[in-house]
């Protein structure tokens, strides 16, 4: 077996030093007194996630197997969310012991919406963005055109559940919230948040 010597090992790692460093000399130079300025930072959403999923309404005779109707819901106290719960059964839900405990009231205000009504498939629906002009209040909500997952045979409403702090709205009167999927799509809710 062949051994290296010294000098060609010496110069292996020295070949390699250079490669590494880029090779080269480089000439320091000093502060020219220019900072760099951080690019502008994305503000994080005014809502937080609380659950998605799958919804069947109780006694929603208005809506058919053929609708495509928003429907949609402001939650302001326990009391109004166990009432939720009640007429609005969940069927296939997303949330988790931490994320459902995240509203705490009365200092959180609980926005719903669903679709009715859509296959089971993936979780489509989601709020992606939220803007308060004094008393009204626009919520965007997105569908996903491509949804992941296996298809079933059922027809549910597709739900988003998102909880905001109640500081980002007036003090005084009814709040408008605006519900929007796309331009056709349109669901209204006055509030009060009492």
């Amino acid at each position: 077996m062949r051994t290296l010597s010294p000098a060609v090992l010496a110069a292996i790692v020295a070949i390699f030093l250079l490669a590494a460093c880029g090779g080269g000399t480089t000439t320091p130079t000093g502060d020219t007194g220019k900072t760099v300025e951080p690019g502008p930072s994305a503000e994080l959403p005014l809502w937080r996630y609380v659950n998605s999923g799958w919804v069947s309404p109780l006694d929603d005779q208005s809506a058919n197997a053929f609708s495509r109707e928003l429907r949609a819901v402001v939650i302001t106290t326990a009391e109004e969310m166990d009432e939720f719960n009640r007429v609005v059964v969940s069927k296939r839900t997303n949330g988790t012991g931490a994320t459902l405990s995240r509203p705490e009231f009365p200092g959180s205000v609980v926005l719903v919406a669903y679709l009715m009504w859509l296959p089971v498939q993936g979780d489509p629906l989601s709020v992606v963005g939220l803007k308060v002009n004094g008393n009204r209040a626009v919520v965007e909500l997105e569908l996903e055109e491509e949804p992941q997952g296996r298809a079933y045979a059922y027809l549910f409403a597709p739900m988003t559940m998102v909880t905001v702090d109640r500081s980002v709205f007036p003090d005084q009167g009814p709040i408008e919230f605006e519900f929007r999927l796309d331009e056709e799509t349109v669901f209204t809710v006055t509030d009060n948040l009492e």
